[in-house]
């Protein structure tokens, strides 16, 4: 759901799991602790609160979008497959 809200335009609020930070990178702003609800909602608040936190992560997200085109998601699957066969 990552890449598809990155490709949206959508600002990310993400746990900071291997995972997500291997989509977002290290120094993404929007992350919280995994099961720690009272940061996320921390962020959350602060994403609708704090206008320049909002476009700093949407700014950050609108720089990883080309990293998840559909193109580009192809040719990593085509990748993938040929590699298996």
């Amino acid at each position: 759901m990552i890449s598809e809200a990155i490709v949206a335009g959508a600002p990310v609020i993400a746990s900071r799991i291997d995972g997500n930070v291997g989509l977002l990178g290290e120094d993404y702003a929007g992350y919280f602790s995994t099961g720690d609800t009272h940061e996320l909602a921390r962020l959350m608040a602060r994403a609708e609160s704090d206008s320049e936190f909002l476009a700093e992560l949407k700014s950050h997200c609108a720089r990883l979008a080309h990293l998840f085109s559909p193109e580009r998601e192809l040719a990593a699957w085509m990748d993938v497959i040929t590699e298996c066969v």
